[in-house]
């Protein structure tokens, strides 16, 4: 869909984590509606949709540290902050994104609708910048022990003397929305400025007590009973409804149409895990030392990209990192006291501080330990997916990247690099702007060279439409607030000069191609994943490097209904332990089409070292072949 300069910005928040496919269904029901979707966030945020463009939500509020409730430990005071903040800042339309769009919303000064008779609510919001009701609104919403607009009189005199004694509740322990609907609503009629206010059809169509009905009755009677000719949007009240929904999204629904109709499917974004299913707490160790370095420190040293805010939330998992490095230092493993080979790049000099290093191993940890529930023993890893985390910091890699796209194939040495046929480029540009080429008709690909993700199918001929899409994806790419691969500490993206490429489509025309992905550890293949029907249900199986089927599972999904063994396979096993002879872990990412072998991709890191393997016994068989390298060489 292509955006219509006429409608608004909207704007959201997502403090960090995944997205399910609730707010991917919010997300883009914008932008088929014609508007453009801006995401702001403070830490790593997965699952982002297509179109949608992250900025960082420091450069609108840069908080010393979060406002959570703590009755429903949510974000919920955080983001009414940040919302005001917002408005301050720039002319976008705030949405919450548990809102979804079913029309275009036109562009006005004041936005915003009651969602009972009394009551307006903050969930769709819009004032101009030079608003009485916001400047008074984000005045009070910069108070962290706030005290209500309306209280007068003798009970203010008692609660300012409490606030001056300290005794007054900080505003995480007061109502979550303690600057939510009702003040929203006070500032406003006080102000004079809730004559804008939009009847609740509008934006609140569903009420609260009824949420369940999104997903409980037909689309056909929801409408009937819902929606009116003047809606704009639902809100969805995110919280009661992912507990609604819970168990399933029922056919014919409201929110089945909508997320069909947005090519949405919930198992590949799921709800998160809450109350008894949910994830076991990480366990610390006692007596974990003291920080040597501020957060503060941290942040600088990480350009402002990590905010103090987040830091403050990661105080264990910092300390953590602390005592690793330390013990790492102290036992001189990993060759930390030696400096790298010549023509060679390694993590711990490319983050060149303390504070530097410390952010980059927290981060790792941080994403391990969420994923497999526990803390590893850097001085002693076991699992492959533990030495991961140390490879980042202390491997070292040849200045050429093999992480580059465009000139991995420098990467593979001259005697496999004979044995593959080149993928055809047909435009490269550091410029993120394409214009029309004259190529023949056909699919191909547009993509990025330093990041995973940034990829879009093109056929060509193009239509003015298609041109107009390829183009905001390609300036969305070009804005991401931090280098891919930052959040992982994969910090060798970041050491490649971004360039965008169109190349062929090497797929048959609707087929998925089929990845061939060789695991090399310690120069060996150890492991061969097969991915197959990825926009249909994606299946992965794996073998051993004689090609015997292993039945159990990687990550996704296994088949015994095998793909058959590539015509040149013994080749492929020679081009992928080849380029495993430079590098401590790689897997190869190879194509096999007829008798032609591609290269796709070396993958250093495979997940950013996090995910957790379904069969973790295959963890720890990888583990346990990692020796004989300059890092683990017993």
């Amino acid at each position: 869909m292509v955006v219509d300069p006429k409608l608004p910005t909207i704007g959201m928040l997502w403090l960090e984590g995944s997205l399910s496919f609730l707010e991917q269904m919010c997300l883009l029901s914008f932008v088929a509606n014609g508007h453009k979707v801006v995401l702001f966030h403070y830490g790593e945020v997965e699952n982002v949709p297509e179109g949608i463009e992250l900025v960082s939500a420091n450069e609108i509020h840069e908080p010393k540290q979060f406002i959570m409730s703590n009755t429903f430990n949510t974000p919920v005071p955080q983001s009414d902050i940040f919302r005001l903040q917002l408005m301050k800042k720039t002319d976008f339309l705030w949405c919450d994104t548990d809102v979804i769009a079913l029309a275009p919303i036109p562009k006005a000064d004041h936005i915003f609708g009651f969602f009972n008779k009394t009551t307006i609510c903050n969930a769709v919001m819009r004032l101009p910048s030079d608003s009485p009701a916001l400047k008074a609104y984000t005045e009070y919403s910069l108070d962290s022990f706030p005290i209500r607009p309306w209280v007068e009189g003798e009970e203010r005199q008692r609660l300012e003397k409490m606030k001056q004694a300290g005794e007054l509740p900080h505003a995480s322990d007061q109502d979550h929305s303690v600057y939510g609907p009702d003040v929203m609503t006070w500032f406003l009629r006080h102000h004079g400025e809730i004559e804008h206010a939009s009847p609740p059809p509008v934006f609140y169509p569903l009420p609260f007590r009824q949420t369940g009905q999104a997903n409980d009755i037909s689309v056909r009677e929801f409408r009937n009973t819902y929606i009116k000719d003047e809606t704009l949007a639902v809100h969805l009240w995110g919280r009661r409804m992912r507990w609604w929904i819970a168990k399933g999204i029922k056919r014919h629904s409201f929110l089945d149409r909508r997320l069909r109709g947005l090519g949405i499917r919930p198992a590949d974004a799921p709800l998160p895990i809450k109350g008894r299913g949910a994830p076991k707490a990480i366990q610390f160790p006692d007596m974990l030392p003291d920080l040597r370095v501020t957060d503060e420190q941290i942040s600088a040293a990480t350009e402002g990209k990590m905010p103090v805010a987040l830091l403050s939330d990661r105080r264990d998992y910092l300390r953590f990192a602390q005592r690793e490095l330390d013990r790492i230092k102290d036992q001189g493993l990993y060759q930390v006291h030696e400096k790298p080979r010549p023509g060679h790049l390694r993590g711990w000099d490319h983050y060149n501080s303390d504070p530097a290093r410390l952010n980059a191993l927290m981060l790792s940890l941080f994403r391990f330990a969420k994923n497999h529930r526990y803390l590893p023993d850097l001085s002693a890893p076991a699992t492959l997916t533990e030495k991961l985390l140390v490879m980042k910091l202390f491997a070292e890699f040849p200045v050429v990247s093999a992480a580059d796209k465009l000139t991995v194939e420098e990467f593979v040495p001259d005697e496999a690099r004979a044995l593959l046929t080149p993928v055809q480029r047909y435009w490269v540009s550091s410029d993120p702007i394409l214009s029309e080429l004259d190529l023949s008709a056909g699919s191909y690909w547009l993509k990025c060279n330093n990041a995973q993700g940034k990829n879009l199918r093109l056929t060509w001929p193009l239509t003015g439409e298609v041109l107009r899409h390829a183009n905001r994806n390609l300036e969305i790419w070009s804005k991401s607030p931090v280098p891919h691969g930052y959040w992982a500490a994969e910090w060798w993206y970041s050491t490649i000069d971004t360039r965008y490429f169109i190349e062929e489509d090497l797929a048959a025309e609707g087929e998925d191609i089929i990845d061939w992905k060789f695991w090399v550890v310690a120069g060996r293949v150890q492991l061969v994943q097969v991915d197959r029907d990825r926009s249909r249900g994606h299946v992965q199986m794996i073998h051993d490097r004689d090609f015997s089927f292993i039945p159990k599972e990687l990550y996704f999904k296994t088949s015994e209904d095998t793909e058959p063994k590539p015509e040149r396979y013994d080749d492929m096993v020679r081009i992928a332990e080849a380029i495993g002879q430079r590098v401590e872990f790689a897997r190869v990412d190879l194509y096999a089409i007829g008798d032609k072998i591609y290269l796709g991709e070396i993958t250093l890191c495979p997940f950013g070292g996090k995910r957790q393997m379904r069969t973790p016994e295959l963890d720890t068989q990888l583990g346990d072949a990692w020796t004989g390298t300059r890092l683990f060489p017993n």
